[in-house]
């Protein structure tokens, strides 16, 4: 369809929301992601919340850390030109924290971001993060805790997001009373990490955690082995790239890690139940429960908004108190408000996965807020 084009449903638009998709990765993953979209919005015109159809308009560009940014730049002012009143995308840090300058200067249309960063965070700019940089290094020093080890060794991506990370994973761990005995860079990308796994083994760790967006992931377990070498390891959000393909969890094989997907959650469980039914399948991971909520919150900024603007979702969007999710551990919330940019509600909207050393499945290993109290007991000196 051509750009500026309405297509007419009887006499009335339809409402356009944006997709930007600044990580493609032509996998199964992204027709998930759609279709968990679809199935919400569908369920909402159908119910009569929604009083006109919704109309999806892609984007798929490769921005950071692989691309560029300015695609993602691009790929937003289109969105707006199209006519989309809100916009799902960007999900990198490194493209969100700076196209969130952009989209408070546009100041027209609201995005939902999956950026951990609160640099990305603004009047216009909501997320649906799965996982923050402040947050997560609390999360995992609980499980840490929980798990018996005290001296830490950290492998931090070179990038934004890496430095990010380590910086708020220090003060993290030095209050829960865990010790960081080595601290080592890897790159972002694919490479040789056989001289960083020697220099965070010759630290003689507890544990190793990498703290980082996920690339730098790829190769470790090969470096470990060549080392000889099999601590229990541990890493952010970065998990949920053994999502992505069967090659990403071989190399995130024997990982503890940080996902928003569980499978206790009552309303995540009954959404994959209305999955299955339509589309033949039931993918059990993070990606379409988020997209539930994702989902959700659209339907709410369309239906309240008044007038039917950009402005008017962006308003409809902080009356969102309350709505369970269907991602994170069972009692976790949606909640938005006026100076309230960040979307999920309750301590484990994150909970700790494993996957089997085999990389055949991954499994829940530990809820975060089991563990709060050690961190508690390390502050005040217990």
């Amino acid at each position: 369809m051509a750009s500026g084009q309405t297509r007419a449903y009887g006499s009335v638009a339809p409402l356009k929301v944006g997709l930007l998709n600044d990580y493609p990765t032509r996998a199964d993953s992204e027709d998930n992601t759609l279709d968990a979209l679809r199935l919400v919005v569908d369920e909402a015109v159908e119910a009569g919340v929604l009083d006109r159809p919704v109309e999806f308009v892609s984007r798929d560009v490769v921005g950071l850390p692989n691309g560029t940014y300015h695609a993602v730049e691009r790929a937003f002012d289109e969105l707006v030109d199209e006519g989309c009143l809100v916009i799902f995308g960007p999900y990198v840090s490194d493209n969100a924290v700076p196209l969130s300058a952009h989209v408070e200067r546009t100041a027209k249309v609201p995005i939902i971001v999956l950026s951990g960063s609160e640099g990305a965070l603004g009047e216009w700019c909501f997320a649906l993060n799965n996982g923050s940089m402040p947050e997560e290094p609390r999360m995992l020093a609980a499980v840490l805790r929980g798990d018996g080890h005290r001296r830490i060794a950290i492998a931090w991506e070179a990038s934004l997001i890496g430095k990010e990370y380590l910086g708020f994973a220090e003060r993290a761990y030095a209050d829960a009373g865990l010790q960081i005995v080595a601290s080592v860079a890897i790159p972002q990308v694919e490479a040789d990490k056989v001289e960083a796994v020697s220099a965070l083994r010759d630290a003689k760790p507890d544990a190793v955690v990498h703290v980082g967006f996920g690339h730098g992931l790829w190769g470790f377990n090969a470096a470990l082995a060549l080392a000889d070498w099999d601590p229990p390891r541990y890493t952010t959000t970065a998990f949920e790239m053994a999502h992505i393909n069967d090659e990403w969890m071989a190399q995130l094989a024997g990982w503890v890690g940080l996902d928003s997907y569980d499978e206790r959650n009552p309303v995540g469980q009954a959404f994959l139940d209305r999955f299955e039914a339509r589309y033949g399948r039931r993918p059990a991971y993070f990606m379409p429960c988020l997209c539930h909520d994702v989902a959700t919150v659209i339907v709410r900024g369309l239906a309240g908004a008044r007038p039917l603007t950009g402005e008017g979702v962006k308003s409809a969007i902080e009356d969102i108190k309350f709505v369970p999710s269907a991602s994170g551990a069972p009692g976790t919330c949606l909640r938005f408000g006026r100076y309230i940019r960040q979307g999920w509600m309750g301590v484990d909207y994150l909970v700790a996965r494993r996957v089997l050393p085999d990389a055949s499945a991954h499994v829940f290993h530990a809820a975060p807020s089991e563990h709060l109290s050690r961190i508690s007991g390390a502050i005040s000196g217990a």
